[in-house]
This record gives C-alpha cells, sequence and structure tokens, in this order.
C-alpha cells in the first residue's frame, strides 16, 4: 500500500470517529490488513483493498465510539485547515446512517471510485449509488447557510 493509501485510512477513520487516539488505532489496524489482504492476493486494487480493510475494521470500532460527540485535540496531530467549519460534519456523523456516512467518506473526501467501493464491499454500484445521494441530500440539508464548509475542502 502507498504513502497515499495510509493517507487514507488514517483520514477515513478520522472523519468516520471524529476521536483522535481511536482513529490512530483504527487506522493502524486497517493498514495491517490492507497490507494483508494485498500480500495474499497482490492483484487485488489498493482502493478495494483499503475499502474492504477500512470496513472491517469500523465494525469492530463502531461501538466504542459516541457519534456526533468529538473527541479530538489540537495536541493529536491532526490539523484542520483554518476556517473550516466540522460543525455539519459532527451533525451529519451523528445523524447519517452508517452507511451514509462510510460511503460519503470513501466517495467525496477519499474520492474512492464507486465500482472499487461496491467491489470492496461486495455489493452492487447501484447501491453505493443510491447511498451517496441520500447520504449527499442529507449532508447538503445541513450545510446551508454554513459558508465555512467547502464541498472537498476536508480531502487530500
Amino acid at each position: 500500500m502507498t504513502e497515499n493509501d495510509v493517507k487514507s485510512i488514517a483520514l477515513f477513520f478520522y472523519f468516520a470517529l471524529l476521536d483522535d487516539q481511536k482513529a490512530v488505532e483504527a487506522a493502524s489496524q486497517a493498514l495491517a490488513l490492507g497490507r494483508a489482504r494485498k500480500q495474499r492476493n497482490p492483484e487485488l486494487k489498493n482502493p478495494v483493498a483499503l475499502v474492504a480493510a477500512t470496513k472491517a475494521v469500523w465494525d469492530k470500532f463502531k461501538a466504542r465510539v459516541a457519534r456526533g460527540r468529538p473527541n479530538t485535540t489540537i495536541e493529536s496531530g491532526w490539523l484542520i485547515p483554518d476556517g473550516v467549519d466540522l460543525g455539519p460534519w459532527r451533525e451529519f456523523q451523528k445523524s447519517a446512517s452508517e452507511d451514509e456516512l462510510l460511503t460519503v467518506i470513501w466517495s467525496k473526501i477519499l474520492k474512492i471510485e464507486d465500482d472499487d467501493i461496491s467491489e470492496g464491499l461486495g455489493i452492487t454500484q447501484g447501491t453505493i449509488r443510491y447511498r451517496l445521494g441520500r447520504a449527499l441530500r442529507k449532508l447538503g440539508s445541513m450545510t446551508q447557510g454554513v459558508g465555512k464548509f467547502k464541498h472537498g475542502s476536508a480531502g487530500r
């Protein structure tokens, strides 16, 4: 897995968990799992391995996280650009379904293609598009009137 894959895994868990310490722990586990999958199947595309690994580790961590109650500190090293308001994201993270939350992170923050997401999860592209559309409508309604949140500003 590449350096960009490592960054993507870290970003995935930062935005999914909004908990610095748990994000680092989960990202470390997902990276090891993704590398193991690639070692067993060298033909597996990195984004597919990344989606499968992050989903597997998310399933272990989701019960340990109070969604909508961020646990982040400036000292942790996660740098959010000045002027970015994470308020709408926190609200979305709290109220969205798990499928909506994860799909938005993979598709819009990490820029993973729908076919790679669907292959990594073992579901159809149509299901991915449906979840994404539903999630973006929900997130869009939360960001109306919030001038500081720009679509894609939290990505790489």
